[in-house]
């Protein structure tokens, strides 16, 4: 009977013996960057971009290969335009991401929120979202919808 007591004590240990997970949390603030985009949803490159932000990033990662990611970024921008007469602009923006991933499939959101305005007053307010799936099988999916 002590034999079968130590092994039911074992059994339930086993789970509570696992490693936790690895966690990390990276916070940035001021951050610039300087690149070229469209000021609104994806096409040819029309301005340089120069975006100050504040970002967090988490991620978690367990021992059996499961990871649960996200991030914010959000700030402001200046966009000056690559041809002679276009117009800049400025304004705030917002992303958000997130990911898992587990031994059969992975998936992955991210949001875009940009809103501001042209040197002549016109708005800008573009959103966009993305996500991407791999199944368990290897198939890919993904569905992107951007929107001025």
């Amino acid at each position: 009977m002590l034999l079968l007591t130590v092994v039911f004590v074992w059994g339930l240990a086993i789970p509570a013996m696992a490693a936790p997970p690895t966690t990390e949390t990276v916070t940035e603030q001021n951050v610039t960057e300087v690149f070229l985009d469209t000021a609104g949803c994806p096409g040819e490159p029309t301005h340089e971009i120069t975006a100050t932000y504040n970002s967090i990033e988490h991620a978690t990662v367990f021992d059996d290969g499961r990871i649960h990611a996200t991030f914010t970024q959000t700030g402001t921008f200046e966009a000056v335009p690559l041809d002679e007469g276009g117009l800049e602009a400025s304004g705030h923006f917002a992303v958000w991401g997130g990911f898992n991933q587990n031994n059969a499939s992975v998936n992955g959101t991210f949001t875009l929120n940009i809103n501001g305005t042209f040197e002549d007053g016109t708005k800008i307010s573009t959103h966009s979202v993305d996500h991407f799936n791999v199944t368990p099988t290897g198939l890919e999916f993904s569905v992107s919808n951007c929107h001025d």
